[in-house]
């Protein structure tokens, strides 16, 4: 990537579409000239004004340390979820998602905003062919856990500092004791529902998000809602702030995504024979107890993390098992689940009444699957987060354009690995394991925008970004990108703490790794890790600790978990 002063000229324009948990529609992004101009000659980034006022979008792990670090450093923080409380996708609820779109909705819809703001709007039962349930699930958006859910990692390596587990706690941990222990952390650094308002706001969406013509602040569009009990109405609000800098801890998965198969369309239509207000087809975040599979046949289309600990939670309950994947990976599925193809159609139903058991799965293979029972039929198991930049570039001409969106897969793009985003780092994404590394990058926000810690030129940034070396620190923890992070993280903030003033922070402890070694062995599979997957970085240089051959294990995190 070359200097900004060869490629930027009078206009800039980027447009975001987030489609998070706290995000909702369009992010626009919009007068960044302002910001490049003069940053050329700096070897390090320099910011056109002080940072103070700071927004965090996203109230789970992630985003709760890194509201927590920036309160810590004197910022004024305000921190925005659309769900009613804190905890992120650890926040349990019995209530559901609305009924997901077949196909998936495209990209780009936005929600209604008023035209003039400050706005308030009152909504009555079935007001826009919603009811007030609908809507008020719509706006949260439930998150895709489920009653029995046990984390498939240790203690050791799912939690946040300040609030250890009791001593007691069992060895795979209920998503109840997790969620309890998300809010703690919130209650501790009072961040917890009704604990400052001033900072906190809850049930409350972001709308959009666009940077201001001269590039001096971010202006965030807000949607609140509140239930009001007694005349069996919601309140909507909008109004907007601004912010000098924007951490989006939103987290990489929002939007459900079911497979292009030839048939789904008109099978996601079917509802349940016994029980009309449900669907036959539908997408495992609606799933939340395994009772209602007694006796049934049920399919789970993708074997990921959440397709085997499903498969394992209604295998007691159910008739029959079947998994279906293009990916051949099924640890931690139970034995008596019968793997099968990859779908290729769904037939003709004579009927949208009758269920889908009569109804016939062609596989990829020729085989034919029959006779799936009606309550549900199909489980889908996949998610999506889409980000995607549409701008205007106006440049002298460069070997190198940037990366046309921010997000396409499993990684953030444009994003260095710090979180910044290269061409504007008052806007940054938490990127990384929030329980194993978020205290880190928690603290390196805070300190690069008080200023006590520094983040390279621009054009360094991109050099970094499109470097081999940078775009290896991700990967199942205990494996060598996941070590690398953590090292790249603490060499870096010591470096700076002890030029620029600031606590120093110590590498994961050692006395865990033992403790997670042995988990991994006994739950995981054996021989995966060992103490040797961190003892061995000891002795490694720097510029060793991404090479692809540091360990075979090393392997991304959704990939087979």
């Amino acid at each position: 990537m070359m200097a900004r002063s060869s490629m930027v000229s009078s206009k800039l324009h980027y447009t975001l579409l987030f489609l998070s948990s706290a995000f909702a529609q369009q992010v626009a992004f919009q007068g960044l000239d302002s910001y490049h101009q003069g940053h050329a000659a700096s070897e390090w980034t320099q910011f056109n004004h002080t940072i103070k006022r700071v927004a965090v979008i996203g109230a789970g792990p992630a985003g709760l340390q890194a509201a927590a670090a920036l309160v810590e450093h004197n910022f004024t923080v305000r921190l925005f979820d659309r769900a009613p409380g804190p905890g992120g996708n650890w926040f349990y609820s019995e209530e559901v998602p609305v009924r997901e779109s077949y196909p998936d909705e495209p990209l780009g819809k936005q929600k209604w905003v008023p035209d003039h703001l400050p706005a308030t709007q009152y909504y009555q039962e079935g007001d826009g062919g919603l009811s007030l349930d609908e809507r008020w699930r719509e706006h949260w958006l439930p998150r895709p856990i489920w009653d029995s859910l046990a984390t498939n990692s240790p203690a050791v390596i799912t939690g946040l500092p300040d609030v250890p587990y009791l001593p007691d706690h069992p060895w795979v941990i209920p998503a109840h004791t997790i969620q309890a222990h998300v809010r703690a952390y919130a209650s501790v650094h009072k961040l917890n529902v009704n604990d400052n308002p001033a900072v906190t706001a809850y049930s409350t969406r972001v709308e959009k998000l666009a940077k201001k013509s001269d590039g001096s602040a971010w202006t965030l569009t807000l949607r609140h809602l509140k239930k009001l009990e007694e005349s069996q109405r919601i309140r909507a609000t909008w109004w907007t702030e601004e912010f000098d800098a924007v951490v989006v801890a939103s987290g990489p998965y929002d939007q459900p995504h079911v497979p292009d198969i030839d048939g789904l369309i008109e099978w996601s239509k079917v509802r349940a024979v016994n029980d009309p207000s449900r669907f036959s087809v539908y997408h495992s975040r609606v799933y939340r107890t395994p009772q209602r599979y007694t006796g049934k046949k049920i399919l789970v289309v993708g074997v990921g993390t959440s397709g085997s600990e499903i498969a394992r939670d209604i295998i007691p309950y159910a008739k029959k098992v079947y998994a279906s994947s293009k990916r051949r990976s099924f640890r931690r599925f139970p034995p008596e689940t019968e793997f099968i193809p990859e779908i290729a159609s769904f037939s003709a139903l004579p009927s949208f009444d009758n269920g889908i058991k009569v109804g016939k799965i062609s596989l990829v293979n020729g085989s034919v699957l029959e006779d799936i029972d009606e309550v549900p039929g199909l489980i889908f198991l996949s998610d999506k987060l889409t980000i995607v930049v549409q701008h205007s570039w106006q440049q002298i001409p460069s070997p190198i354009g940037p990366p046309t969106d921010v997000f396409n897969g499993n990684a953030l793009r444009n994003v260095h690995w710090t979180g910044h985003y290269i061409p504007d780092p008052t806007l940054a994404f938490t990127n990384v394991r929030p329980w194993t590394v978020g205290q880190y990058q928690s603290y390196a926000l805070a300190k690069v925008w008080e200023g006590t810690a520094r983040i390279p030129n621009e054009a360094e940034l991109w050099r970094q970004y499109n470097g081999t070396r940078y775009t290896h620190f991700r990967g199942l923890f205990g494996t060598g990108p996941s070590e690398a992070i953590v090292r790249q993280y603490v060499a870096w903030l010591n470096n700076e703490s002890l030029e620029h003033g600031g606590r120093l922070v110590s590498p994961w402890a050692v006395q865990n790794w033992e403790v997670f070694s042995y988990y991994a062995n006994q739950e995981w599979e054996k021989d995966y890790i060992t103490r040797e997957n961190f003892t061995q970085f000891e002795q490694l240089p720097a510029d060793e600790w991404t090479k692809a051959d540091v360990w075979d294990a090393s392997v991304l995190e959704d990939a087979f978990w």
